[in-house]
């Protein structure tokens, strides 16, 4: 075989088409980080042919700011997924050859589909997460005038990387925006206490201005003992037991969901200080990050209880939606 052929048609000595090949590899190359040798071992080709994939990747164009060509099975998922849930937009990338990668691979597509959807005039209305984080620091920075992010959750009362507060801030930060908190921890000892916080005239303020969104961009997180929930030490390893056993599937803005999109009814609900999820329905655009087939059942509560416009995952969540 010549090697003007290594790039052409089918017969490539892998099992994707030529055009997905190069985007599936340039993905694995720019996105997720890896090596060409490991990228070699993913899609079943030599490390030569990857080299020379990704070279033509690059004089033709694909890679450029953003990866522009779309792989095909992607845009195929994306297309079941908007007639299956009624989505206006939805985004599929593909699945990473680690999972541990796919938080910084959905946040990469989500952070270029946020460049392209937050206007001047728009009220961002805004949750947390590990993926989001990731998409935060990649949105290229800009300036937005009358632009306001508002966060959807307290913080965290230990400085840590990944603290509502501190997404909101650096969103806010990014594309010039005004920017609104709450002042409380993103759960009461009590829910008295709950009620307390919630109560403030500051809360109340950032909670009026969140019910005004036209944007609300959220993230799921699962049952596992390793959500940034458990692992910060908001719910005990028995909590997290009592919640799974009451039917829930995973959380969204703190507050943990049963498989329909309801809120369940457990102490852990009524401590979270957080934007009621019932009130998201309200919101014209919900954008919804996230992924991984350990989230797919978090996911599709969110779609059943809550109008999501816009769905940004990856292919193995997708494929776990559709099969659901």
């Amino acid at each position: 075989m010549s090697s003007d052929n290594e790039t052409s048609g089918r017969d490539n000595g892998s099992r994707y088409a030529d055009s997905e090949l190069k985007a599936r590899a340039a993905w694995h190359y720019y996105v997720e980080g890896l090596t060409q040798e490991r990228i070699s071992e993913e899609l079943g080709i030599g490390r030569i042919k990857v080299h020379r994939i990704l070279s033509a990747a690059r004089e033709e164009g694909i890679v450029q700011f953003r990866i522009r060509d779309s792989v095909v099975e992607c845009v195929v998922l994306e297309q079941k997924l908007k007639e299956r849930f009624g989505l206006k937009d939805a985004v599929v990338t593909p699945a990473p050859a680690e999972s541990r990668n796919a938080p910084m691979m959905i946040g990469h597509a989500a952070a270029t589909y946020l460049a392209d959807h937050i206007n001047p005039d728009d009220v961002v209305a805004l949750g947390w997460g590990r993926t989001l984080k990731f998409a935060i620091d990649q949105l290229p920075r800009r300036s937005l005038s009358r632009t306001t992010v508002v966060s959807l959750l307290g913080g965290l009362t230990r400085a840590q990387p990944m603290n509502p507060t501190e997404c909101a801030w650096e969103l806010a930060e990014k594309i010039g925006a005004e920017c609104y908190l709450l002042p409380v921890p993103a759960y009461a000892d009590r829910p008295d206490q709950q009620a307390m916080f919630m109560s403030q005239r500051s809360v109340q303020d950032s909670i009026f201005r969140a019910k005004r969104a036209n944007i609300a961009v959220i993230s799921v997180g699962s049952l596992s003992p390793e959500s940034p929930i458990a692992n910060y030490g908001f719910i005990k390893a028995s909590e997290l037991e009592e919640l799974e056993a009451a039917g829930a599937v995973g959380d969204l803005l703190c507050q943990f969901l049963d498989a329909d999109g309801r809120v369940i009814d457990h102490d852990v609900n009524r401590r979270a200080c957080a934007f009621p999820v019932q009130e998201l329905r309200d919101v014209p655009n919900v954008i919804l990050v996230s992924g991984g087939r350990e989230k797919a059942a978090s996911i599709l509560a969110v779609l059943r209880g809550v109008t999501v416009s816009a769905l940004i995952t990856d292919e193995e969540a997708a494929k776990a939606l559709l099969a659901s």
